[in-house]
């Protein structure tokens, strides 16, 4: 199944097979990535996670073009030297997650990355009140309110 097929329920979360957690706030955010994501394929087996909970894992990823109009996309290509591609996922929809499922996993990838939320590490007060933040939304969608997730858009 193509991402297009889909009909996500935004926002999604994207965990990645390194423990990584990403947000796509809409279609345009998902299907939007720099130039490190694919030459790196940075997406390669990471799950898709719906604000209902539905779950995909992404087979492959490719690109089918500019992610901007010509004029914009030059520019930023020339002054960020990250010009956006549009891309296109083959997914293959897993069972699903409940709301407690996706915040362990969120909570996992804080442990495991937790310079990317303001902890210096583990064991940093921060990164503990930032877990009990996860732990206390009530839905998926609040997930990524509460972290304020990046991206691929920027790599």
């Amino acid at each position: 199944m193509k991402t297009a097929e889909a009909d996500f329920h935004f926002p999604v979360l994207g965990f990645t097979p390194d423990r990584e957690i990403w947000g796509f706030p809409d279609i345009d955010t998902l299907t939007s990535c720099g130039p490190r994501t694919l030459k790196e394929n940075l997406q390669a087996g990471m799950e898709l996670v719906d604000a209902d909970g539905r779950r995909w894992i992404v087979r492959s990823v490719r690109r089918v073009g500019r992610g901007q109009p010509l004029i914009p996309w030059l520019v930023s290509a020339v002054l960020t030297s990250t010009p956006q591609s549009r891309i296109e996922h083959e997914i293959e929809q897993l069972e699903p997650f409940t709301r407690d499922e996706a915040q362990d996993r969120a909570c996992a990838s804080m442990r495991a990355f937790p310079q990317d939320f303001g902890a210096e590490d583990v064991d940093d007060p921060l990164l503990a009140q930032r877990i009990s933040e996860v732990r206390a939304t009530q839905s998926i969608a609040a997930i990524h309110e509460v972290l304020g997730l990046d991206s691929f858009m920027a790599y």
